[in-house]
């Protein structure tokens, strides 16, 4: 598995219900804190808001997975959220859900829709990228050398991250993982020293 699925941009979707407004941001995220720094903005952009809502997955396949009611009674707006993220193979994604509250009590059921809806609205207006997992190597390489490597580097959908020239040249690059190997393989046969 060398691809994942992620939001590419910020997006905001909206639910209404009873004079309550569901107003819900859907992000990337690189990891927790970055979550959390954004979170808070959130949080401090919505003052007047009555819950701060959220769920958020990371990792390549999805693995970490975190969800808060943030004040509303369990299970009513985190993970309802949850489900969303986790209905659309995101991963490295977020939604916050602040609840402005209208003064009329929506019951756990009413929650549960309400919380769901303005993530899946917010998802459903985001742009869903596939992204590449690549891994980082360190190669060691004659000049003459330089040119081969660069090549499958660019060949493979890979990427030079930096070049110091010289006897030796010393190269760090970011290659799909699969292609990697195989990379790999090439380069040791050659005599070129890669390192992850």
């Amino acid at each position: 598995m060398d691809r994942y699925r992620t939001l590419s941009a910020d997006s905001e979707g909206l639910y209404r219900e009873k004079a309550s407004k569901f107003i819900a941001h859907a992000f990337p995220i690189a990891d927790e804190p970055a979550f959390k720094e954004r979170c808070a903005a959130i949080a401090k952009a919505h003052p007047a808001a009555r819950h701060v809502c959220y769920a958020w997955v990371l990792g390549e396949a999805g693995e970490r997975t975190r969800a808060s009611d943030a004040g509303e009674p369990a299970g009513t707006a985190g993970r309802p959220i949850l489900r969303q993220l986790q209905g659309t193979s995101l991963t490295f994604a977020a939604v916050v859900v602040v609840r402005y509250f209208g003064g009329t009590l929506l019951g756990k059921a009413g929650l549960v829709h309400a919380y769901a809806d303005a993530a899946r609205d917010a998802l459903a207006k985001g742009l869903v990228v596939e992204r590449v997992l690549r891994s980082t190597l360190r190669v060691t390489c004659t000049y003459a050398q330089l040119g081969v490597v660069k090549r499958d580097v660019l060949e493979h959908d890979g990427e030079v991250l930096q070049v110091a020239l010289g006897e030796p040249c010393v190269l760090t690059v970011a290659v799909p993982r699969e292609a990697g190997q195989a990379c790999v393989r090439r380069w040791r046969e050659a005599g070129i020293v890669v390192e992850a």
